[in-house]
């Protein structure tokens, strides 16, 4: 399983464009052991992918380069969190989806790291 670490440090790594360190960090990772699992990973290699090919109308690329703000990462974010309480969502596509949950949460700025986890 990949950890919210593993993707703090993958979104890192192609903050800085090395798209090979961040490859390295899903390669590492065994085998998805879930269909759950799957799906995650298979977001974070789209991430991965869209930074390697210079997509520059993906969201990721878009979110990088500051082209999305805080406040549209939060609305974006909230219509994933939508998605993800829909009943009828197979595992592999929660697991997608919460991937990106976690993505726009770091740039939307929800995401606490570090000791600002611990801080009310």
């Amino acid at each position: 399983m990949i950890t919210e670490l593993d993707t703090i440090k993958l979104i890192r790594f192609l903050e800085q464009g090395e798209t090979n360190k961040a490859s390295d960090i899903l390669s590492a990772s065994h085998a998805p052991a879930s269909s759950y699992e799957e799906g995650y990973k298979k977001a974070l290699y789209g991430l991965v992918a869209s930074i390697e090919n210079n997509e520059r109308d993906s969201l990721f690329y878009k979110l990088l380069h500051n082209e999305v703000d805080a406040g549209a990462a939060k609305l974006l974010r909230s219509n994933v969190q939508g998605r993800l309480e829909q009943t009828f969502r197979d595992p592999s596509s929660l697991g997608y989806e919460h991937a990106w949950e976690f993505v726009l949460s770091y740039f939307s700025g929800e995401q606490k790291m570090g000791l600002d986890k611990y801080q009310t």
